[in-house]
């Protein structure tokens, strides 16, 4: 069934899957991470010991980040940041380093310059979109079976988010965050990826909605979306907005038409790090800009630059600014 007639079965990203299960076939973020961690040396010896970025002005991507006080954004809108090589989206916040979709994470990420934001949403049964990849807050706060779309935005403001899976499981646990307080916060200085990820179609009328709160929406945002999703892309698209659709090497891999008749839908494409070069090569062919995703760690960073990619979605959002 399609992505557009089921949002929920749209595969999720880092291998978290849905509240049927995972996704066959995916890397799970830890799996990712674990091969950097395990890899990092052999891709710092191949480079002299040096793991290095592009650097250019308004960017943190050097050797010697360091971060900058709230309020002084690296933000880009979405006309320059394609303009940018090396440009930074955090992926829900820096999700390796703090609670996932936390206004503290994104505070954090923009305090360490990223450039471009992202945000999976769900919805309440009153109406409230919100950061949440997953149909249920289970993962993220240690309940069961409470899917978000069955409960009110009261009830879900009784569960916080845990850091159970970034670098420090014990800092403390985060509210989670309301679509247009992210919007107003950062909606007139970054880019902000967003992926409606198990809501139906027939609300994305009122997520468009709210993306109009900054003054010229599709400057700001980018409809975020697995690749075989439809309505989410062409409706955005119909109005004005660019789009990115993320794939995988190993299913386009697997799949050669997948890539082929999906890909129009997309005005940025997005490839996992760990794609064969076979991959990045067909990718960098569209003439799409392409970005890598989800990037742990500086290592990763330096290898998807090394293929190609033009911008990174970067869940270790410290390990690569501020390493």
């Amino acid at each position: 069934m399609p992505d557009d007639e089921d949002p929920g079965s749209t595969p999720a990203e880092d291998g978290h899957g849905d509240a049927r299960g995972g996704t066959p076939g995916r890397i799970s973020r830890r799996a990712m991470i674990g091969g950097v961690a395990g890899g990092a040396a052999v891709l710092a010896a191949a480079v002299g010991g040096a793991v290095l970025l592009p650097r250019f002005p308004g960017s943190p991507n050097g050797p010697a980040a360091t971060p900058k006080p709230h309020g002084s954004p690296d933000g880009l809108l979405v006309d320059r940041l394609t303009t940018r090589p090396g440009f930074t989206v955090a992926h829900r916040g820096g999700s390796l380093d703090w609670p996932e979709m936390s206004m503290e994470g994104y505070r954090n990420s923009v305090a360490l310059g990223v450039n471009a934001l992202e945000i999976s949403l769900a919805r309440t049964a009153d109406g409230v979109w919100f950061g949440l990849h997953d149909e249920t807050l289970d993962r993220t706060s240690g309940t069961t079976g409470f899917r978000a779309a069955d409960h009110t935005w009261s009830e879900v403001q009784q569960h916080t988010i845990t850091a159970a899976e970034t670098n420090d499981p014990k800092q403390p646990r985060q509210p989670y965050l309301r679509f247009e307080e992210l919007a107003d916060a950062y909606g007139r200085t970054h880019t902000i990826l967003v992926d409606p990820k198990v809501v139906p179609v027939e609300h994305f009328g009122e997520l468009f909605d709210l993306m109009g709160r900054v003054a010229h929406p599709t400057a700001t945002f980018v409809a975020k979306g697995y690749c075989t999703a439809r309505a989410w892309p062409v409706d955005a698209r119909a109005r004005g907005y660019r789009t990115w659709g993320y794939y995988y090497g190993s299913e386009v891999a697997a799949d050669r038409t997948l890539f082929a008749s999906t890909q129009e839908r997309w005005s940025w494409l997005g490839l996992d790090y760990t794609a064969e070069a076979e991959e990045w090569r067909s990718f960098a062919a569209s003439g799409k800009p392409v970005l890598a995703h989800i990037i742990p760690s500086r290592a990763a960073a330096t290898r998807s630059r090394r293929e190609g990619a033009l911008g990174l979605v970067v869940s270790g959002v410290r390990e690569v600014l501020a390493a």
